[in-house]
């Protein structure tokens, strides 16, 4: 019972991860409101009853692909655990947040929302709340210990993140956005290593 049980699962995860696929090739193709449930399952297959057990509606199944690429985005900015100095680690995580926010799946979901927003207002609050809005408050609550440890001198951490991840984005997100070119790897560094070095400046405890 309990390997049936797994494999069940297993199979569910796996469904899950296919419905996401297909509708994330359609939402960022097609926009959201062009999408249909009935065109996510003929691109996907299976029953009704499947999609419909994964995801309630439309709107769910694109908050879930926000979710997912805000995932991607977290997981860029969570402090690697061997980096010692805070030059570094924010660093390490600017590359990181940089290539997501540059990456094929960051993009497209950026221009979606964009086109989107004015006529799905709830869809932009879950994408603010769930993408940039979790981000942020991540990297302040890092910004925040760094400084009750007396490291750095930061009067708002919430602000402090928001204005550091803009430094990073800078005019490489616009360029990617709108004319698709994207940043090297040596760009990328070079543009975090500016940014981080320009924040640090005015955040860094004399002694």
């Amino acid at each position: 019972m309990k390997n049936t049980q797994s494999g069940l699962e297993r199979r569910q995860s796996e469904k899950r991860a296919a419905i996401l696929a297909a509708a994330k090739t359609l939402f960022f193709k097609e926009g959201y409101g062009r999408t249909t449930m009935d065109r996510v399952l003929s691109a996907v297959g299976g029953s009704k009853r499947t999609l419909y057990g994964h995801f309630e509606n439309k709107e769910a199944l694109f908050k879930a692909i926000i979710a997912q690429v805000s995932d991607r985005v977290l997981s860029a900015l969570t402090p690697q655990i061997e980096t010692k100095e805070i030059r570094e680690t924010l660093i390490d995580m600017g590359i990181r947040y940089l290539q997501v926010m540059t990456s094929a799946d960051g993009i497209a979901l950026y221009r979606a929302m964009v086109a989107e927003a004015i006529h799905f207002p709830d869809l932009a609050d879950s994408f603010i709340q769930n993408g940039p809005g979790r981000a942020s408050k991540h990297l302040a609550d890092y910004l925040r210990e760094q400084s009750n440890q007396k490291n750095l001198h930061i009067a708002d951490p919430d602000m402090a993140a928001a204005q550091f991840m803009g430094m990073l984005r800078g005019n490489a997100h616009l360029l990617a956005v709108l004319t698709a070119q994207i940043p090297s790897h040596d760009e990328i560094e070079q543009i975090v290593k500016t940014a981080v070095d320009g924040f640090l400046t005015g955040c860094i405890r004399d002694g």
